[in-house]
């Protein structure tokens, strides 16, 4: 089972992965799901089980919403299908540079919170529910992300092989 919640390393673990199903490895990978995965797909023997926290954002209250975004970015859009297109275009960019872009930058660090407790829940869910005789934690927020289950797991199956990358078994290339 491979870890990697950011999905940083992904040529990294996309051939890995493929190495490991190679070797024979029943193989399952706990990522993040990106559209910057169509460039580098991972092997279709490989079950992927994707987090889903970069879908995750604070709430902005409803007010805000209706009378900072939707009622004057909708009028100015309105206004911007005539002749006024250019300046309308103009101050829709501006609004959204002062107004609008203030208001996320303070929502990010809550956003930010939300994903992490999301992908720390989804990560241990899926290591809690897996059967796996090897585990790879292949990127450092993997090992930080395992603060909470990792030394308990280690304790309940001593014989679980834990490392940062995938590497035949020493065993495996001697031929026993």
């Amino acid at each position: 089972m491979f870890v990697a919640p950011k999905s940083a390393w992904r040529q990294a673990l996309a051939a890995e992965s493929r190495a490991a199903a190679d070797a024979g490895h029943a193989v399952s990978v706990i990522a993040e799901e990106s559209p910057e995965w169509d460039a580098t797909p991972i092997d279709p023997r490989v079950q992927v089980r994707w987090t889903g926290s970069s879908r995750i954002s604070a709430p902005e209250p409803k007010a805000t919403a209706l009378f900072l975004r939707k009622i004057p970015l909708g009028a100015l859009r309105v206004v911007g299908r005539g002749p006024l297109r250019g300046p309308a275009d103009g101050l829709s960019r501006w609004w959204r540079r002062t107004v609008l872009g203030p208001l996320k930058r303070r929502r990010w660090p809550e956003t930010k919170r939300l994903r992490e407790a999301h992908r720390r829940t989804a990560v241990a869910a899926a290591v809690a529910e897996a059967e796996f005789d090897w585990l790879v934690l292949h990127e450092p927020q993997a090992v930080e992300l395992g603060v909470d289950w990792l030394p308990r797991l280690l304790d309940e199956r001593p014989e679980l092989v834990t490392t940062f990358s995938f590497e035949p078994r020493a065993e495996a290339a001697r031929g026993r």
